[in-house]
């Protein structure tokens, strides 16, 4: 189990990892820091198109015409 704070907030976020005994928590934390920031910016970009969930999931939705 790994713990992040949120620096302005204090917010906590937890990530249950998997991976192999021999992994150097550095390591550990890097990898878990990259995932929230792309999460982050998918989460922005689908803001952004202004699409839910459902229409990124069906292709058909990604190529309708406004």
């Amino acid at each position: 189990m790994l713990a992040r704070r949120r620096i302005s907030d204090g917010e906590l976020a937890y990530y249950q990892c998997y991976g192999p005994a021999r992994t150097a928590l550095d390591e550990l934390i890097s990898v878990a820091g990259r995932r929230w920031q792309i999460e982050e910016c998918l989460q922005a970009a689908k803001n952004e198109a202004g699409l839910n969930h459902y229409q990124i999931r069906r292709h058909d939705a990604c190529y309708r015409s406004p």
